[in-house]
């Protein structure tokens, strides 16, 4: 997962672009977290109604997949 990425999550059909990779030293992988959007209204009524939000890449994984890749 990378920025400019779209990801799909299962359970509720949103769809989040991936904003930024925060990628610490001594991490792996799956301990960066992801800057999310999504713009579909998911997030409306939550404390994430600007439709931004963050994750960690563990989460992302299984949680959705990737179903279109930035460039």
């Amino acid at each position: 997962m990378k920025v400019g990425d779209l990801i799909k999550f299962r359970d509720t059909g949103a769809i989040a672009l991936i904003l930024k990779v925060n990628a610490y030293e001594q991490e792996t992988e799956d301990n960066h977290f992801l800057d999310l959007y999504v713009g579909d209204g998911t997030l409306d009524g939550t404390p994430s109604a600007s439709g931004l939000t963050s994750m960690s890449m563990h989460m992302a994984k299984r949680a959705g997949e990737v179903i279109s890749e930035g460039r």
